[in-house]
């Protein structure tokens, strides 16, 4: 069997980030989000977001229950970095690759799910995984805060030194 472990939305502007654990055989998946909090100024300078990355990894490998001998495929993404020590002292043999198929696929569809759900209409999806997708998504996003930036504030990444720019600008 192999466990492939991927992330959605660590470069979206608003919400926190989707985090993936799923067999690839069988479909089974755990899914949860690292929380807006982990990405405000003061949590984001002390990377908070990489423990509670690992978190939901652990989590995943408890209910999928994930054995040492399978194979595990994990993102490149420096999001997953205490994850990969994790693994590592944990005696699970992984290689770090770029994730596509199911796990791709299935995280972005709940991300956006995510979006939707945090108010924003027709947030558009990564599909491809092109740069053209990942900016319009960007701008898209950018452009939805920008219509109420001081009621947006609290759904927005406001660690992120362009968003702290952003609001600066604005005032907020």
């Amino acid at each position: 069997m192999t466990i492939q472990i991927d992330d959605q939305g660590w470069g979206t502007p608003v919400g926190g980030v989707g985090i993936i654990v799923l067999r690839k055989e069988t479909g089974e998946m755990h899914y949860d989000i690292i929380p807006i909090e982990d990405f405000r100024v003061d949590t984001f300078k002390k990377k908070t977001y990489l423990a509670s990355a690992k978190n939901i990894v652990e989590q995943g490998f408890v209910k999928l229950n994930i054995r040492r001998d399978e194979d595990i495929e994990i993102c490149s993404g420096c999001i997953h970095d205490k994850t990969a020590e994790w693994l590592k002292n944990e005696g699970y043999k992984f290689i770090v690759t770029k994730i596509n198929g199911l796990a791709q696929q299935k995280g972005e569809e709940l991300f956006i799910e995510y979006l939707r759900g945090l108010g924003i209409p027709n947030p558009p999806g990564i599909v491809n995984e092109t740069v053209d997708e990942y900016k319009a998504q960007f701008f898209y996003l950018m452009d939805w805060v920008r219509e109420d930036p001081q009621g947006r504030k609290y759904l927005c990444k406001t660690g992120w030194k362009y968003l702290i720019k952003f609001f600066k600008k604005k005032n907020y």
